[in-house]
């Protein structure tokens, strides 16, 4: 299963949308979503992928994106 798929999968409540490329994916969540506690489960969920991925994350009604890295 390809990441940004199981992403939306394991977070259909959470997350809006999940696009991008290679790269980096952009990550856009539900207004009531707590960003720290949403990337403090991804980390811990993710942990040892065979790929470094990373996320920019963000609310929907806002512009500033959080950076994470998940290796």
């Amino acid at each position: 299963m390809e990441f940004p798929h199981e992403l939306r999968e394991h977070y259909p409540d959470q997350i809006i949308e999940v696009r991008g490329n290679a790269d980096a994916l952009t990550v856009i969540l539900n207004a009531d979503v707590d960003i720290e506690k949403f990337k403090n489960e991804l980390k811990k969920k993710y942990a040892h992928l065979d790929e470094q991925q990373i996320l920019f994350i963000k609310h929907e009604n806002r512009q500033d994106f959080e950076k994470l890295v998940l290796s």
